[in-house]
């Protein structure tokens, strides 16, 4: 039987457990259902990080793989940031050593991509690149070939519907291997993500004493004031829920909350508003569960933030004459209900 895989760890989902070692999971498109569930079974799936020996490319890595050894590494990685953790929650930053930072940087880094949001991603991505790649190397004439090979009608109108299916918002979408989206998920968070953490970002926690704290199943919240694009590249802010009471949080060392327009967190009420909003952020990127500790009432005058999808967005238009350029970008978008 293939195993359950967490994608998020249970270390992490205990503190937000009742002493039964439950977690309250909240629907996150009707917040009016909540279950209790168990740490071992809650935010997790069947086979989600198994890697099967057959799609393997070659015949050597084949013979002594294992299919479950993508969640043993993880496992591992999990037993390195977890005294890191309780160490912030224990004691915050005073007996916190340059380990410690480092196997935290790595768990970031890789809960940021253990989920379904990076899959996602990637495919977006991945789709947004092939379209760009047909849009700029295939020409008209070769459309026009294909619909002669085809057996079909050439005229104008016939070439720009068929380029509209390639590369119009109807055009065919790339959806990778879960290999892949495994082993570029490793690559991305060991590599770039793991240097973007630990380039020049200021690290603290927030605390309250009266706002609840929430999590997720995406419980690595990357966030950048304004409207623009959000990327791992461009995110001013990362937040990471520790248990009901306290957020990590990592800032950009050049911006402070108030050049972000958050509030600020160094009175009582600016925290309380900044764990509001950070809840908000944390629980609407949630792909199918916001965490909390059962009895909480973290949603309370929380307003959650929109789930997104991938869409193409208009930012400007430039008419000459008879002529008009469009520039579009791709990116997260407010999903359409």
């Amino acid at each position: 039987m293939t195993a359950r895989h967490h994608l998020v760890p249970q270390f992490y989902l205990r503190n937000f457990a009742d002493g039964n070692g439950q977690v309250a999971l909240v629907d996150r498109d009707d917040p009016e259902r909540v279950i209790l569930n168990a740490v071992r079974k809650a935010c997790s799936e069947v086979g989600f990080y198994r890697i099967e020996t057959e799609v393997l490319a070659r015949e050597e890595d084949r013979v002594s793989h294992d299919p479950e050894s993508v969640e043993q590494h993880l496992s591992m990685f999990e037993q390195s940031a977890a005294p890191a953790i309780y160490k912030l929650l224990r004691t915050a930053f005073a007996d916190f050593t340059r380990d410690d930072w480092f196997h935290m940087i790595n768990f970031i880094a890789l809960q940021t991509v253990r989920g379904h949001r990076w899959r996602e991603d990637f495919n977006a991505l991945a789709t947004q690149a092939m379209r760009v790649h047909l849009g700029a190397t295939v020409t008209d004439e070769t459309i026009a070939q294909w619909l002669r090979d085809e057996g079909r009608p050439v005229h104008p109108t016939a070439i720009s519907d068929y380029r509209e299916q390639m590369v119009g918002p109807d055009r065919p979408r790339l959806i990778a291997p879960d290999a892949v989206h495994i082993q570029e998920g490793f690559k991305l968070a060991l590599g770039d993500l793991g240097e973007r953490l630990a380039d020049d970002m200021r690290w603290s926690l927030i605390a309250s004493d009266s706002v609840q704290i929430l999590t997720s199943d995406e419980p690595v919240c990357w966030w950048a004031a304004g409207n623009t694009p959000v990327g791992y590249g461009s995110a001013q802010v990362v937040w990471l829920p520790l248990n009901p009471r306290v957020v990590l949080q990592l800032m950009d060392a050049d911006v402070t909350t108030e050049d972000l327009g958050l509030p600020s967190p160094s009175t009582p009420s600016g925290r309380d508003e900044l764990c509001r909003f950070i809840n908000s952020q944390v629980g609407g990127q949630a792909h199918r569960w916001i965490v909390h500790r059962p009895g909480d009432r973290p949603l309370d005058d929380v307003i959650l933030a929109p789930r997104t999808a991938w869409g193409d967005e208009l930012v400007s238009v430039e008419e000459t004459g008879n002529t008009r350029r469009e520039i579009w970008v791709h990116r997260r978008l407010p999903a359409v209900t």
